[in-house]
């Protein structure tokens, strides 16, 4: 690894330098063989000795000769990781150039502001779980190739269509808008449209002021024991279900 490429993975960890270089870190054997079972343009791939030595067999089945091994120091591993305890293996991906919204597609996740990439990644993961492929994030979300956000979405960027800085008004003539929302209709006695978006407000300040507007119908999940809430990617994971399931209809 030469000082260029060092010092390219070492900023990746920085929104600026993602978008810069339109690439993102991607970390661990599970996200570099997700990587390269999709068809994204994976980097070259970088691993400590002591990684190399202790996972012989791993490196044969899925590498092969697709790509060559580069042995760094842990130091300079460290220095890239966007963890305490990095994994031994790092490369990047070059982010996909997004794709036209196309409105034929019936459902879609909605993400209005959500700004803790831990919540944005295990959405994302239950999105693809659930057959959801298709996300659309509104204007001052967190960044979705942000090193938390990939390593919550365990590989779900490899299976889905991320559309960013998207107004929900864009829905409102195709599709039902349908939110997630504590005052709400309760789930369990609601049918989702055939052809529906359902939208996530912020962690903190729920469905945005001007999003609510396009908003059809208000749905919740009911309590059933104590608690204040529930965090939005668990509560999230609920709706993709029911949504994926059509599980009223």
């Amino acid at each position: 690894m030469n000082n260029a490429q060092f010092s390219i993975l070492q900023s990746l960890k920085f929104v600026k330098y993602r978008k810069r270089y339109n690439k993102f870190l991607i970390e661990g054997k599970r996200l570099i063989q997700s990587a390269l079972n999709s068809n994204f343009d994976i980097g070259p791939l970088y691993c400590s000795d002591t990684f190399k030595n202790e996972n012989s067999e791993w490196i044969k089945t899925n590498l092969n000769d697709k790509k060559k091994l580069i042995i760094i120091k842990n130091k300079q591993l460290l220095n890239i990781s966007n963890t305490k305890s990095p994994s031994g293996i790092i490369s990047s991906c070059s982010i996909p150039k997004e794709k036209n919204l196309h409105l034929k597609q019936k459902k879609w996740l909605y993400l209005d502001k959500i700004s803790n990439p831990g919540n944005m990644g295990t959405l994302m993961r239950s999105a693809a779980w659930f057959g959801i492929s298709n996300i659309a994030l509104s204007p001052y979300c967190v960044d979705p190739y942000n090193p938390k956000t990939v390593r919550s979405a365990m590989g779900a960027h490899f299976n889905i269509s991320i559309h960013t800085n998207i107004n929900l008004n864009v829905f409102v003539d195709s599709h039902s808008i349908i939110a997630g929302n504590s005052n709400g209709k309760n789930i369990i006695s609601f049918s989702f449209p055939k052809k529906c978006v359902l939208v996530l407000g912020n962690e903190a300040h729920g469905i945005s002021k001007k999003n609510k507007k396009f908003i059809k119908e208000n749905i919740s999940i009911n309590k059933l024991g104590v608690g204040e809430s529930l965090n939005v990617s668990s509560a999230g994971a609920i709706f993709l279900y029911l949504l994926s399931n059509n599980i009223n209809n």
